[in-house]
């Protein structure tokens, strides 16, 4: 089983990158997903943090009121990725473990899963993968994708691209395979680009 960890920068197109290979019988674990589910674990540290103006009114995590504080404050943003990504990393890598065990145990594992994180590096997830793909998008194809989905302003997007310098090939762990494929758009051209540097059964 192989693990293919797929990052680049907000809305390059990495959940597109991550569905062709669903499409081939990976399986996917979105780490944005993830992170919700060590958000509300965290809760309580993350109020300690940061103040109940993160709240929503029903007591749970605010997420895009937590992330207008922190995408503009890199000392915020340090100190709320020191309370969830050890959650973060520890859940995704149960998870791979468990579908590892699968094929182990005389199951049926999948032909490879997906890690979908942005900042697949910070957090030290690339260390889980044999194989590293960051997708890339030029600023405005990411500009249109931001406000189509977020209603993001340039402005936004800005702040959100700044917060993810470290996002980029040089950053993985060099037994892990690290490619960079273009994603404009063309969901084929995408999908023969990683065609050419993963195994697609």
């Amino acid at each position: 089983m192989i693990v293919v960890g797929v990052t680049g920068r907000y809305c390059a197109g990495k959940s597109t990158a991550a569905e062709i290979l669903a499409e081939h019988g990976y399986v996917q674990i979105d780490v944005d997903r993830v992170g919700h589910e060590a958000l509300a674990r965290e809760r309580d540290r993350v109020v300690d943090a940061f103040g109940d103006g993160v709240l929503a009114t029903n007591g749970s995590i605010d997420r895009k009121a937590l992330g207008q504080l922190v995408f503009s404050d890199s000392a915020r943003l340090r100190r709320l990725e020191a309370i969830v990504h050890p959650a973060m990393v520890e859940m995704t890598a149960e998870r791979v473990h468990e579908y590892r065990e699968r094929g182990v145990g005389g199951g049926e594992a999948p032909p490879g899963v997906v890690i979908n994180a942005a900042i697949l590096s910070r957090m030290g997830l690339d260390r889980l993968c044999d194989v590293v793909l960051h997708v890339r998008a030029p600023f405005c194809v990411t500009w249109r994708r931001a406000k189509e989905r977020d209603g993001a302003s340039v402005l936004d997007v800005v702040k959100r691209l700044r917060a993810q310098r470290d996002v980029d090939p040089q950053h993985s762990p060099p037994d892990a395979e690290t490619h960079s494929v273009d994603n404009d758009g063309d969901r084929e051209r995408l999908r023969e680009q990683i065609a050419a540097r993963v195994p697609l059964p």
